[in-house]
């Protein structure tokens, strides 16, 4: 039984739609400027374990490519193993909050998607994020 809380507006539905983590991907779904699920989405499989600069850059670019005006997005880490966050799955969030941050993109939220379910990949206390 999934014990995740339910999230709140597009982020329950981007949840949804995931549902659980099977394999290592990343999720990048678009909402309108009212924060409406948008139909286009971008999967992409075989995200290494940990965001290499290659995979940073990549990133950085499809979300140039992807983004429009009055977008904001939402990013899922998916994986499988437990709920407790990994220091590789915080190293994406930290890589998708710089891409995005870059971009100049609304960044409505970072999901971790694993076997129990999909739940927020939020900092209880504040990081540090490294140079």
């Amino acid at each position: 039984m999934d014990d995740t809380p339910a999230l709140p507006g597009s982020l329950g539905e981007v949840a949804a739609l995931v549902q659980h983590g099977i394999v290592r991907r990343l999720w990048i779904f678009l909402m309108d400027d009212v924060g409406v699920l948008q139909p286009q989405l971008q999967q992409i499989d075989g995200t290494p374990v940990t965001p290499d600069a290659y995979a940073v850059l990549a990133l950085r670019r499809i979300l140039a490519l992807v983004a429009e005006p009055g977008t904001s997005i939402v990013v899922v880490l998916e994986r499988s193993g437990s709920a407790a966050p990994t220091p590789d799955d915080w190293a994406w969030r930290d890589a998708a909050v710089r891409a995005a941050r870059e971009q100049a993109l609304p960044l409505d939220g970072v999901l971790l998607a694993h076997r129990d379910g999909v739940g927020p990949l939020e900092p209880e206390a504040p990081r540090t994020l490294a140079a």
